[in-house]
């Protein structure tokens, strides 16, 4: 697992957020922002992309946060889902108002550009985000499996283990591994999120598209990610974008 490191600064651009802060003794418009910001933006590097280098593999630096706008391209699907635990819920529910990353894999996956590019991403992000413990609070990563037949509970839970054991795990972003009671169950969550899945003719292969979805609180998809644009950097300054749009910037 990668290590990075974190810049710690915070540029006069965060206290822009706070507004303009009028005489001692009056209301002060700076306190109140301060209470509505998300608490992931009141303490938190320039950006919070910077916690990541930047990587060769990609050739591109990502925008500035709240430059743009991320559309809301369709409500994420609900759907029948099996925690690390056994517990059955529904994903709606596990959203929990979180923005959340969702990827889609199979445990079993041997490609390098499909489903360990999205575990080591999502490492990535999970490592780096013990510099960021206020961000647990408004953001989480979820891992959905398409291969319930193998990937068992007993398997994802296996899987999840070093995650759900880390001593620092309270200060990191909740990574929630799920998998489906069966491909019934599974099938509603992959037409809604638009995740091609097609079994190959071996029994242990499974031809996908390696995606990554954004979802913001409210559960409506705002962005895709496919090959090429995994990049952790891109990643957290759309999450940073979505606080940002929060408090109306």
């Amino acid at each position: 697992m990668r290590k990075r490191t974190l810049a710690v600064s915070i540029t006069a651009a965060a206290a822009l957020l706070t507004g303009v802060v009028a005489l001692a003794g009056t209301w002060r418009p700076a306190d109140l922002m301060a209470r509505l910001m998300p608490a992931a933006l009141r303490a938190s590097p320039a950006r919070l992309s910077d916690v990541f280098p930047s990587d060769p593999a990609f050739q591109f630096s990502p925008p500035e946060p709240g430059s743009y706008r991320l559309n809301r391209l369709k409500p994420a699907p609900d759907g029948t889902v099996l925690t690390a635990d056994g517990t059955t819920g529904q994903l709606h529910q596990l959203i929990d108002g979180k923005i959340t990353l969702v990827s889609f894999v199979y445990l079993t996956c041997g490609d390098v550009d499909g489903c360990p590019l999205a575990f080591s991403t999502l490492y990535d992000i999970h490592d780096a985000s013990a510099q960021l413990p206020d961000l647990r609070q408004d953001v989480q990563l979820m891992t959905i499996s398409f291969d319930p037949e193998r990937d068992t509970v007993e398997a994802i839970a296996a899987f999840a283990h070093p995650v759900s054991s880390d001593p620092a795990s309270a200060q990191k972003l909740d990574w929630q591994v799920l998998t489906t009671p069966d491909t019934a169950a599974l099938q509603p969550l992959l037409d809604g999120f638009g995740q091609v899945v097609d079994r190959g003719s071996a029994d242990d292969q499974i031809n996908h598209l390696l995606r990554m979805y954004l979802v913001d609180r409210h559960g409506m998809i705002r962005n895709v990610y496919g090959l090429g644009l995994i990049d952790p950097r891109l990643l957290m300054t759309d999450v940073e974008t979505l606080l940002l749009e929060e408090v109306g910037k």
